[in-house]
């Protein structure tokens, strides 16, 4: 009897020490993405919903986990003090208090915090474990590497405005000159094209970077054009700058450059407003 007694005491001791672990298991096995989508669908879909005309701050696929994940601008899959929506979320500004659906409750709060953690995932427990090759975290950059092209993207909205200021003003000097008949070299002209010309390629470079954490999503055709109208002008530019060395070299102003210049500051401007409809909507211009 007295064996019988101490084999069962045994067991429930292992049974005891095990159930931290059993516990914890079964914590790992929440399925964050329906319950973030839930909460999401509960709480935010009435303001950002993919039915809605309108969605308030030109957010409005909030139940498209994929999509809220890839705008790094919202979040940042990992690391949750670095998102924007876990920002949001913990001051109890979205949803408001004086929303109609209420504020998050502390659990929620957490939930959400934890799907950021768990690295935002978009597919549910049981459908990556149906189709393993949806998930590929061999392919995807390591942590670093994230975070330092999520720290480069934003220097884009910085730099954009070199391009832009030091070409139009070459181009509008140009044609002030072409217009008076003067053929004659401008070397600050020189200086604006050269610098413009580094400051549009590197533009160039930060917007893909930044376009890949994310920002611009929901607007992928405005997007598209603004990706490849503004590389277009990145490369022009250099053309803009080889040609002004040229003329330098020949010690007078071409029709050629004045042309390639005016062009390029067209495609410039073109893709100014392109990114002011990115950040701003379709409708800035009208204040709409």
């Amino acid at each position: 009897m007295n064996r019988i007694t101490f084999g069962v005491c045994c067991a429930l001791t292992a049974g005891l020490c095990d159930w931290p672990e059993a516990v914890s298991a079964a914590e790992a096995q929440r399925d964050l993405v329906s319950e973030t989508r839930s909460i999401f669908s509960a709480k935010c879909a009435g303001c950002h919903g993919p039915n809605l005309p309108k969605p308030k701050g030109r957010f409005g696929y909030v139940l498209d986990l994929a999509r809220v994940a890839a705008n790094r601008e919202m979040v940042v899959p990992s690391f949750p003090d670095e998102s924007e929506l876990w920002e949001l979320v913990h001051r109890g500004e979205m949803p408001p208090e004086e929303s109609p659906t209420g504020p998050l409750s502390e659990r929620e709060k957490e939930t959400i915090h934890d799907w950021i953690a768990a690295g935002s995932p978009a597919e549910s427990i049981e459908s990556t474990a149906a189709d393993p090759t949806k998930t590929s975290p061999a392919s995807s950059p390591p942590a670093v590497e994230k975070r330092i092209l999520h720290w480069l993207g934003p220097f884009h909205l910085v730099v954009l405005h070199f391009p832009i200021a030091l070409l139009i003003s070459s181009a509008v000097a140009e044609l002030w000159s072409a217009l008076r008949g003067n053929h004659a070299l401008m070397p600050w002209i020189r200086f604006c094209v050269l610098c413009g010309t580094v400051s549009a390629v590197i533009t160039a470079t930060l917007g893909w970077i930044h376009a890949g954490n994310g920002h611009g999503a929901g607007a992928e055709q405005i997007l598209g054009l603004h990706r490849w109208i503004g590389t277009t002008a990145a490369a022009w530019a250099v053309g803009t700058s080889v040609l002004s060395e040229r003329d330098e070299r020949r010690g007078i102003r071409t029709p050629w450059f004045r042309a390639w210049l005016w062009i390029g500051a067209l495609l410039v401007a073109v893709e100014g407003h392109l990114g002011g409809m990115l950040v701003h909507g379709g409708d800035f211009l009208s204040g709409g």
